[in-house]
């Protein structure tokens, strides 16, 4: 299975695929990384933390052709931002079993995926991918909300308020929220444990809840 983590401009994206990576490991799944995005913070912070599991780097617009997936593991790629490397993200959502778009709950945020002034929206990103897969059908997306108010659950505030909004667009929005913490904002290049009694925990459940996990 290939997940791709994916959004338009810096978004925690890497922290999430670190600590999501460790979670779905301590949830039994055999977890291999893929590091698609040419700042190598995924790759270079499974160095430095340790990463119980392997990260290859694989920032490439080939990545559907060169990339030959394991079998029986979740593959989790942290890809580059969709605004500065269409290419890597095209090539990706080819082959993603699911997408995972993060964002914040702000209007910028917002506004990059919805209404990127010199970009593709992130939704016709998705959509242009179905011509060349085997199915025809875009890959399944799901929108993670992250850096949210410490304080904030999904039905709170702006969490509410943006969750809302990118349902009536038509997104899938997980129910968990990530807080902006120092738990995970100060965590890259350390080694992480206990994921799987975090929200990236939680996100799991939820994720096998749907049937979005093997």
């Amino acid at each position: 299975m290939l997940i791709v983590n994916a959004s338009p401009r810096t978004a925690g994206k890497t922290t999430d695929t670190a600590w999501l990576g460790h979670a779905l490991q301590e949830h039994g799944f055999d977890v291999e990384g893929f590091d698609a995005d040419h700042s190598k913070q995924f790759w270079d912070w499974s160095k430095a933390g340790k990463f119980s599991f392997p990260v290859h780097l694989k920032a490439t617009a080939r990545f559907h052709d060169e990339v030959e997936l394991p079998a029986g593991k979740i593959s989790l790629v942290d890809c580059g931002h969709s605004e500065n490397h269409p290419a890597i993200t095209d090539s990706l959502f080819k082959v993603a079993d699911l997408v995972i778009l993060h964002m914040a709950p702000t209007r910028a945020d917002w506004l990059r995926v919805e209404k990127p002034p010199e970009a593709t929206a992130f939704k016709d990103i998705v959509l242009r991918s179905s011509v060349f897969r085997a199915d025809k059908k875009p890959p399944t997306t799901w929108v993670l909300l992250n850096r949210c108010s410490p304080s904030s659950k999904r039905h709170e505030g702006m969490t509410k308020h943006y969750a809302e909004r990118m349902e009536r667009k038509d997104w899938n929005v997980f129910t968990t929220v990530i807080p902006n913490v120092g738990q995970y904002a100060q965590s890259m290049n350390f080694p992480i444990a206990g994921a799987k009694d975090t929200h990236f925990g939680d996100l799991v459940v939820e994720m096998k809840e749907r049937g979005l996990l093997p």
